[in-house]
Formats: structure tokens, C-alpha cells, sequence
């Protein structure tokens, strides 16, 4: 038995103490975790080593086999680059994300002094709320643009956030007045463009998670597609309510659910990016 799958010596190899390694069927050619596409090939068809294989002699892989340890090493060196940026960035994602989780408190509360039903009750409550509600906006987008040193998508996404807040404050200011269709030419667009800034935002959530907590970015792109999803959903709702009111009541009801639901997971998955970027520079210096 060889101890190598390819043949090389690991005594005659450079690079076995940079690379730590405890030798080839210990180390990148063992079984399990092994990254050595040779010892793979030679598992696969049942051989101890290249040399009992007919092809050994036209093997590309097998030819190049005296570079594997450069490329190893390079790997190796590129995993601890990349770890050292998202250790570097880790506390200034962790800061800025924290504070727009907890930007969500004062936003929700100025939803409640506009709401309808509120408003009736108090309607002293609806001009700070709206006031409120712009202005949470605005802060929004500014928290979004400062994240967009590390992200693109976050400059759209701000862009987009302070757009559809001074739409919907002009909005706001037509709502009273004698012509009602200026309040919907002004808050269709502002409808669009809220739903692009947060296809954006949700989008550079993802990416700022990928290659820390794949399957947390994968949540936030999965989010996005229920989100665009469900506000379909509710538009042909209207359409179904004017042939069978009934049923597209039900749609609406059951789309207004599940954008609640989004809305309540969006907090959630905000909520654990931060802890993880502002858990993760301590969690990576003890690893490193």
C-alpha cells in the first residue's frame, strides 16, 4: 500500500509543514472531508493508487499532481483573506443593522397614530404620525446608505427608502383634499418604488450574509420571492373583487396575512444578522 495515492513521496513535499498536513490519506486524500479529486478518483474505482489504473498514463490530473500543494496552500490562504475581511467589517454590519432592527419600533408606532380606525379615535394623532413616519423613513434610508460602503444594493435600496417617504408624504398632503386622484397617481409609483427599495434591501442582506450564513442568505432571497409574490397576489385581488367579490375579499384577506407575516419575518431575520455580525469578530479571533 503506497503512501500516496499518486505516488509522490510526502517526505519530499515543500509545502507539508506550511500546510499542516498529516499526509495524503490522512490529510486531502482521506475519505471523508478530503478535497483530492486523485484519491477520489482512485476510491471511486477501487484502486490503492493511480498506478493500478489504465488511464495513469493520459490523466491530466495525475500530470499536474506536483502543483496540488501550490493550490492547496492558495486556497487556504484565500478562505483566511476572506475571513479576515468579514472579521473586519463583522462590528460595522453588526452596529448599523442593530439600529435598524430597533428602527422598526418607532416606524410601527407611527403606523398606529395613522391608522384609520386610531385616527377616528384620536385625530389629533395623525399629523405627528405622519410626521413620524417620514421621518423614520428618511432614517431609514440614511442607515441603508451608510451600509453602502459595504454593499451595493443598500445605495438603491436608500434611494429608493427616502423617494417613497416624500411620495407618501405628498401623498398624505392630497389625502384631504378635493381630489382624490391625485392621491393615487402619487401612491401607485410610490408603491413601486418602495417594493423596489426593498428588492434591494433584502437583496444586500443576502449578500452581506453570503459565505458567513449561506442558508440565512438563501432566507432573505426566499423572503423576497414571497414578498413579491403575496403584493401580486393582492393586486389581483382587486381584479377578482370587481367579477366575484367574495372570493376576492378572500384573496385580499389572505394576501394582507401573509405580507404581515413577511413583515414579522423580515424583523426576525434582521434581528439575527445583527447578532451574528456583532457576535461574529469575537467568535473568529477565537477560531483564528
Amino acid at each position: 500500500m503506497t503512501e500516496t495515492y499518486c505516488g509522490k513521496n510526502c517526505a519530499d513535499c515543500a509545502y507539508r509543514e506550511r500546510l499542516a498536513c498529516p499526509g495524503c490519506k490522512a490529510g486531502p486524500g482521506r475519505a471523508i472531508y478530503g478535497d483530492c479529486t486523485l484519491a477520489k478518483c482512485c476510491r471511486d474505482k477501487g484502486h490503492e493508487s493511480c498506478e493500478t489504473c489504465s488511464f495513469h498514463t493520459s490523466c491530466g490530473p495525475l500530470r499536474g499532481r506536483a502543483d496540488m500543494p501550490q493550490y492547496r496552500l492558495k486556497k487556504l490562504e484565500a478562505e483566511a483573506e476572506r475571513r479576515a475581511n468579514i472579521a473586519r467589517k463583522a462590528p460595522f454590519l453588526g452596529k448599523w443593522l442593530w439600529i435598524l432592527f430597533w428602527l422598526v419600533i418607532p416606524q410601527s408606532i407611527a403606523g398606529i397614530m395613522t391608522n384609520e380606525t386610531v385616527v377616528e379615535w384620536a385625530p389629533g394623532l395623525k399629523l405627528p404620525g405622519q410626521v413620524l413616519s417620514v421621518l423614520c423613513a428618511v432614517a431609514y434610508g440614511l442607515i441603508l446608505l451608510r451600509l453602502s460602503t459595504e454593499e451595493g444594493h443598500y445605495r438603491t435600496a436608500a434611494i429608493c427608502c427616502v423617494a417613497a417617504a416624500v411620495l407618501s408624504a405628498a401623498a398624505a398632503c392630497f389625502s384631504g383634499g378635493e381630489e382624490p386622484g391625485w392621491t393615487l397617481v402619487i401612491t401607485l409609483p410610490g408603491a413601486v418604488v418602495s417594493l423596489v427599495g426593498e428588492y434591494h434591501e433584502f437583496m444586500g442582506h443576502a449578500e452581506v450574509l453570503s459565505g458567513v450564513d449561506n442558508d440565512r442568505s438563501e432566507k432573505w432571497r426566499n423572503l423576497w420571492k414571497w414578498n413579491i409574490g403575496l403584493f401580486g397576489a393582492l393586486l389581483a385581488s382587486v381584479v377578482i373583487t370587481l367579477i366575484v367579490p367574495m372570493l376576492g375579499m378572500l384573496v385580499m384577506l389572505a394576501a394582507m396575512i401573509g405580507i404581515l407575516v413577511v413583515s414579522i419575518l423580515k424583523l426576525v431575520y434582521l434581528y439575527r444578522a445583527a447578532k451574528l455580525f456583532r457576535e461574529y469578530p469575537a467568535e473568529e479571533q477565537m477560531a483564528l
